[in-house]
């Protein structure tokens, strides 16, 4: 997608949308077997190269070119990716579908040459001489383009069949969401990986223009081409008219990135950080009390008890079996004089037991900040400064405090117009965004030291707060409404644009980040468990939320159950856990999803059916009561015990690759 962007591809123009290719080959297979390279296709030639059969007749038409200019003659007169081509997969999807009538002067086009079947469009692909189009981003990431959502009449083709829903192959067992995750996996296998570079030649690189192209048979019309043509010095009005229209209208190749030498190939990673098989305990530290907040930082991890105690421990690289030693640095109490501490503080109800327990403070009540617009997770080693920032929440005074890591110096008291309690928090993956949830059932959007996003997303409404505020590096951006009780939990992904809430009734609503506009509002029937599109009635309240980058969340239930549900309110898979979650967490850049709770195990899922993968025990040291996952050369999963104990599960690269 960087290629893209680079080379002057854009969402917001059609004549100029980003390009994917096409990965795989197969559409007829009831399974997919994404370990055989047979599956794929071959990346080294363009679409219409593929099938040596066509290549042969389309050299021949250009063999017979004699009239036109060694420079204007061309293989292909059609191209890979034009405004027709966009419209043609996204036609089920507002507001292409009305540009598709727009472009087919008021009606839909012939039912025969809809997108409506996956192989017939790779069949079609590989044997007409004029279809020789690539693919575009949504394949890989939107599973909406394949439903016919707004049931629009499309159509009967000369065969009597209805068009409606486009026929996926076998191996996504009907579903689209399946499709677009196999899909999604098939881009990043290592056969993909070890090839791709050859695709991006074709299309940004070298073999875009010239002799390479010719030799690659990669040679389009040249008014495709950037550059071949100067519009401004064309005085004949019919002649420039029409030009233009065939720039615009017959697809345009992207801006020449590489024009020199090959893209370089892209090594697969060694370890996807899927597998978590190995486990030692971490020291227990001056406090008992249990860890209600875990995060990572660098080599440093940061543990927040519930006594309000801040322990950092560093992590150093190690000989032994274990590639990690564990190591205390600090164990430091936040002064009770200014936080306004809950009277849940008090000692713990089970005999013998000497921790203090905080049940107003939950792994969503406290956040880091480190740097102000630096992610808590980036993993780059920068020591921690001044800088670098605690939020909590949970207090008598509803504010949520604002703490210096470094010193413990309380800097700010924040209400942000909460009306009551604020009940959690969340800090955006970037560090630039806080969402609060409150007693008095709204959302807050708040931007962390970054003046120029406030600027840009604060609504005139709270910005006429704001100018009462004394604080200006931490300022509310946005009100969001939605529910009508109060908020019990809150995600944010900047990446997708939403925050996702939910509340005491079961409500789970989704905002816009960026405009703060209501999108939907869903809950989970008591009854039957299905996804339903409205206010909540008889519903099961929220506990916990979680954001998935690929456009789904995952919603732990009060009940046990545990669901994951696309943005777009469709549910895709829910599991009964039989146990109350206190924490849950997605592992980066994976479709991994670890849970711990009740039982005292932590559970690794599959995110996409939620089949458990592997089990971690710590059920000796109580309720698991917070979760993290640390990344550095492989990944470290973090667990907060109720003893206070801290374990670090590991998995190794030679494991990873069993």
């Amino acid at each position: 997608m960087a290629l893209n962007l680079m080379a002057g591809r854009t969402f917001s123009d059609i004549t100029q949308y980003p390009v994917f290719p096409w990965i795989l080959a197969d559409y007829t297979s009831e399974t997919l077997d994404l370990s055989d390279h047979r599956v794929y296709r071959d990346l080294t030639k363009p679409v219409g190269a593929l099938n040596p059969d066509r290549l042969s007749q389309l050299i021949e038409r250009y063999n017979d070119l004699d009239g036109f200019p060694e420079e204007e003659k061309f293989l292909f007169g059609s191209h890979y990716s034009s405004p027709g081509v966009v419209l043609h997969y996204l036609i089920r999807q507002e507001p292409f579908t009305s540009m598709h009538i727009s472009l087919q002067s008021g009606r839909f086009d012939c039912a025969d040459r809809l997108f409506f079947d996956m192989g017939g469009c790779w069949k079609s692909c590989n044997t007409s001489t004029s279809d020789v189009k690539e693919l575009i981003p949504e394949f890989f990431t939107c599973p909406e383009i394949f439903t016919n959502t707004n049931n629009f009449p499309l159509g009967v083709t000369q065969t009597k069949m209805p068009i409606d829903n486009v026929k996926l192959p076998p191996w996504a067992k009907g579903s689209p969401h399946e499709f677009i995750r196999l899909h999604r996996l098939a881009l990043e296998s290592d056969y993909v990986s070890n090839n791709l570079h050859h695709w991006i030649d074709l299309i940004f690189g070298f073999k875009q223009r010239g002799s390479a192209a010719l030799s690659a048979h990669n040679l389009f019309h040249y008014l495709s081409y950037e550059g071949a043509v100067d519009i401004d010095k064309i005085t004949d009005d019919i002649e420039r008219k029409a030009i233009e229209g065939h720039i615009q209208n017959f697809g345009q190749t992207p801006s020449q990135l590489i024009p020199k030498e090959p893209h370089p190939s892209i090594n697969p990673k060694d370890f996807d950080g899927t597998l978590l098989e190995k486990q030692f305990g971490g020291p227990k530290g001056s406090t008992t009390s249990s860890i209600a907040s875990l995060n990572t930082v660098g080599d440093t991890l940061f543990a927040i008890h519930s006594d309000l105690s801040l322990c950092s421990y560093k992590l150093h690289p190690s000989r032994g079996s274990m590639p990690y030693q564990f190591k205390q640095d600090k164990c430091r109490r936040l002064e009770s004089r200014h936080m306004s501490l809950s009277y849940f503080i008090g000692a713990d109800s089970k005999p013998g037991s000497q921790s203090t327990k905080a049940s107003a403070f939950r792994e969503d009540s406290f956040a880091m900040a480190f740097g102000g617009t630096t992610a808590a997770t980036t993993g780059n080693g920068s020591n921690v400064d001044d800088s670098h920032l605690l939020l909590s929440c949970g207090y008598f005074d509803g504010c949520v405090k604002v703490h210096s890591v470094d010193t413990l110096q309380l800097y700010h008291n924040l209400k942000g117009g909460h009306r009551g309690g604020i009940n959690c928090i969340k800090l955006s993956s970037d560090g630039e965004i806080l969402v609060t949830g409150g007693e008095d059932a709204t959302c807050r959007l708040w931007t962390i030291d970054h003046d120029a996003l406030a600027s840009a997303i604060t609504d005139g409404f709270v910005e006429s707060l704001n100018r009462e505020a004394e604080d200006d590096e931490i300022s509310c951006c946005h009100v969001l409404l939605g529910h009508v009780t109060p908020i019990c939990c809150v995600a944010i992904c900047t990446k997708l644009d939403v925050v996702v809430s939910g509340s005491e009734d079961g409500s789970i609503c989704v905002h816009n980040i960026r405009s703060g506009e209501f999108i939907r509002s869903l809950h989970i029937d008591a009854a039957t468990g299905e996804v339903r599109e409205s206010c909540a009635r008889d519903a099961i309240s929220v506990k916990l939320l979680e954001i998935h980058f690929n456009g789904s969340f995952v919603a732990h239930l009060v009940d046990g159950s545990l669901h994951v549900i696309s943005l777009n309110g469709e549910s895709l898979c829910n599991k009964d856990l039989g146990e109350g979650l206190n924490a849950m967490v997605i592992c980066p850049d994976s479709e991994i999803l670890v849970t711990g709770g009740e039982l005292g195990c932590a559970r690794i899922y599959s995110l996409h059916d939620l089949r458990l993968q592997c089990t971690v025990d710590v059920e000796s040291h109580g309720d698991i009561t917070s979760l993290a996952v640390a990344s550095t050369e492989s990944q470290l999963l973090c667990i907060g015990s109720d003893d206070g104990m801290l374990s670090i599960v590991h998995a190794s690269r030679e494991d990873s690759k069993g």
